[in-house]
């Protein structure tokens, strides 16, 4: 799924984890640039929680999740963009649905985590070159991170618009034969 923001274009990969119906879906897509991410974790992640930098300042979004037995704090240098999240999702004792079990980030400089118990079923977003993080998104309930994912943004310049063999070009657009 794809969607356009502040004329940027975002892709929406993911999410891996739960995905039954009752979680709450949350979405962060063009917050801004990942400077904290804040972590409750035990077995599995609980909560999780990011500050974006925007207009000049930093704003955290919401928590989505639960407490849990620990906590890290993530803090990425203005110079760092976010490359990589990768981690393990499954069920957890004597819960039924799947979580996030763990969470590992990595960037141009360095690698967070792993956060949480590596065990289950792995998975990894890897961020390659042209294209740049754009925000995450996921599910979560009281207690916790059910599925996580994240939104990329092409750094291309140009896109074709409106779409070829669309009857509003405009004018001196091209529609190949």
């Amino acid at each position: 799924m794809s969607s356009i923001q502040d004329n940027e274009f975002l892709v929406k990969v993911g999410a891996r984890g739960d995905h039954s119906l009752g979680p709450e879906d949350w979405d962060e897509g063009g917050f801004g640039k990942v400077r904290k991410i804040l972590i409750s974790h035990g077995d599995a992640i609980n909560s999780i929680q990011v500050g974006y930098f925007t207009d000049g300042s930093l704003v955290l979004a919401h928590r989505h999740g639960g407490s849990g037995d620990k906590f890290d704090c993530v803090n990425l240098e203005s110079w760092e963009s976010l490359t990589m999240m990768k981690g393990y999702y499954g069920p957890l004792r004597g819960h039924h649905a799947s979580v996030v079990r763990s969470l590992t980030f990595g960037t141009n400089a360095a690698t967070y985590g792993p956060f949480g118990i590596e065990q289950g079923t792995p998975f990894c977003f890897n961020i390659p070159s042209g294209v740049s993080f754009g925000g995450f998104h996921g599910r979560s309930d009281s207690s916790f991170l059910r599925a996580i994912g994240m939104h990329v943004k092409p750094m291309a310049s140009y896109h074709y618009w409106p779409k070829p063999g669309w009857s509003n070009r405009p004018p001196g657009y091209y529609l190949p034969r």
